[in-house]
């Protein structure tokens, strides 16, 4: 059995954790989400009454997946009927694998392409237009029930746009690929046309679990709503999120009303609330819920509730000086007000801001250390098997790293068995083995990678040329990174090609953190500090609902802090009319007594 303390826990907590009806759960910026999802998980490992049901985990990131799935083995719970991972994940592992061969267009078999081929495909076929120009950012496009939608519903670029896609989808088709949209849309189908499936899964999940279901598509509630439907009341639910941080709107991602998730799933809901902010000051809490769009309770409850919080607004500074002023930003936190750099957190609206920002400051300030975008010598991409294979690789040996490199290595086993090599004289702890006794003298990081998988493969006997997929994969992986170092090379960084820029990938993070708000969801720091304020940028200027959206963003930016919020809104950025971006008005009309610096 699985116990746990007051210490742990709290009231709130403790109450969804203990509940077994269905819970619609509303979870506040800082109420211990993750914790109160890994104690609940755990528990529900530890009453399972056969070896056969499985807890199933949705999360939105590999990263949370994984976040969670270390808790709870470091809490003692065994894992191995727990299955986590994002929607993609799950329709591909429980339905597209086992069933693709009942949907015609997948019943020879299927290749997913991966994000990078995806991008690079994309990024070549836009080539063919000037006027207008497209660029792989005007190409977003999401999954529904009733097929693909672009995310550019209207407007000068719509046709070209239209057409790309087009292109781009035929490609896939003539060449047995399928993207991660989809992986949804095919997902959906076979549990429309096939009843059964649903039925099946039914029986072998105890508890489903949705972490961030504000951000959650339609056809994936539609997916998950037919395994519930099918379990008439045998496979239970627990959804959970924070609608006021609904900040992927744009791609089809909205918090489902309770009767709305009722009448789809079939099954009755208890809503539940976790009102305990535990990160931010009462100042901070009460500045960032000027911003929320549906009501809700946030209490300042942890250690810093009564932090004496610096919250500044600067309308004025030039684009042009938007680096100086970080760099001010920083230092004052650091240097007065003794903010530990690892904790200070930058944000932009676009990653396209964050690169030459990031070297900027890392030319203007060599004293600090910054972990931003364009740093790493190549791309995070969770799909492709290089890369998983290079986590074991570019990551030492130690107690510390055992666990986790246990459970990557279990990976590759896993996709070596599905690519249909012979694993009947390999496992998880003799593929750890081989990695830790390969010895590579190569200080050039691409030419240190391919020497060591070449090696990893003939250790184990496995010829590569046997499997299109994973060549076409390995070609993928090399090939991006290559263009990405060749790039970062230009910018000035000659040290990336280096095979220590690739452990820093793995290692852990060291300096202020650069990202965007989106990328930045789920983390917290004690200073956060937020350029790109603007109309244009928050909301995007194509968003059909920019006040919500610019109000949710804000909701975001402010909650992410635990001490101090600095945010700017730069003048002297232009868009491609030439025309002035202003403050996001949202931001302007706040009533506020903002502290000088």
């Amino acid at each position: 059995m699985f116990v746990w303390t007051d210490k742990e826990l709290n009231d709130e907590q403790s109450a969804v954790v203990k509940d077994n009806d269905n819970i619609l759960l509303v979870a506040c910026p800082g109420s211990g989400k993750t914790r109160t999802l890994t104690y609940k998980v755990a528990n529900e490992l530890s009453n399972l009454n056969s070896h056969k049901k499985f807890v199933i985990a949705i999360t939105y990131t590999n990263r949370a997946a994984n976040e969670i799935k270390e808790r709870i083995e470091l809490l003692g719970v065994p894992t191995d009927q727990l299955w986590i991972g994002t929607i993609h994940a799950f329709c591909n592992e429980w339905i597209l694998k086992p069933y693709s061969s009942l949907l015609e267009k997948l019943k020879f078999g299927y290749r997913i392409m991966d994000a990078n081929e995806s991008d690079n495909l994309i990024n070549e076929m836009c080539k063919g237009y000037d006027k207008p120009k497209i660029t792989l950012w005007d190409c977003g496009h999401y999954a529904t029930v009733n097929g693909i939608v672009q995310v550019i519903s209207s407007g000068y670029k719509y046709e070209c746009v239209s057409s790309v896609l087009q292109e781009y989808f035929t490609y896939l088709d003539e060449h047995n690929f399928i993207s991660y949209e989809l992986m949804l849309l095919y997902a959906h189908q076979l549990l429309e046309e096939n009843p059964i499936i649903g039925n099946t899964l039914s029986k072998l999940f105890e508890i489903i679990l949705v972490d961030e279901y504000q951000d959650t598509k339609e056809i994936q509630y539609h997916i998950i709503s037919k395994i519930w439907n099918s379990a008439q009341n045998k496979t239970r639910a627990l959804i959970v999120g924070d609608p006021n941080q609904t900040i992927y709107g744009g791609l089809g991602g909205y918090p489902i009303k309770k009767l709305e998730l009722e009448k789809l799933s079939g099954l009755e809901f208890k809503r539940l609330e976790l009102e305990q902010n535990y990160r931010s000051s009462t100042s901070i809490v009460n500045y960032f819920d000027k911003y929320k769009t549906i009501e809700n309770i946030v209490v300042a409850s942890g250690k810093e509730k009564d932090f004496d919080s610096i919250i500044s607004f600067n309308n004025q500074v030039h684009v042009e000086n938007l680096v100086k002023e970080i760099s001010r930003l920083l230092k004052h936190n650091v240097e007065v007000l003794g903010i530990d750099t690892n904790e200070i957190c930058i944000l932009g609206p676009q990653w396209i801001h964050l690169a030459p920002l990031s070297r900027s400051l890392m030319i203007e300030m060599p004293e600090y250390s910054f972990n931003g975008p364009g740093m790493a010598p190549f791309s995070r991409d969770l799909e492709n098997f290089w890369y998983k294979l290079s986590r074991i690789v570019l990551t030492e040996a130690s107690p510390r790293m055992y666990l986790r490199r246990l459970r990557w290595a279990n990976e590759i086993l896993n996709e070596l068995e599905d690519s249909g090599f012979n694993v009947d004289d390999i496992n998880h702890k003799s593929i750890l083995r081989v990695c830790n006794s390969i010895q590579i003298e190569e200080t050039e990081g691409l030419l240190y990678l391919q020497l060591f998988f070449e090696t990893f493969l003939e250790e184990l006997g496995i010829d590569l040329s046997t499997n299109i997929s994973l060549t076409e994969s390995f070609a993928s992986f090399f090939d991006s990174a290559r263009k990405r170092i060749e790039k970062i090379k230009k910018e000035g960084n000659d040290f990336i090609e280096h095979i220590d820029s690739f452990k820093k990938v793995f290692q852990q993070k060291d300096g202020t953190t650069i990202s965007t708000i989106h990328g930045v969801k789920g983390a917290e720091f004690d200073t956060v500090i937020a350029f790109g304020l603007l109309e244009g940028y928050v909301p995007h200027s194509k968003d059909e609902n920019g006040t919500e959206t610019a109000n949710r963003m804000l909701y975001v930016v402010g909650s992410r802090a635990r001490k101090n919020l600095h945010l700017i809104s730069e003048t002297g950025r232009k868009n491609w009319k030439g025309e002035t971006y202003v403050p996001t008005t949202v931001l302007s009309l706040v009533k506020h007594q903002y502290d000088t610096i």
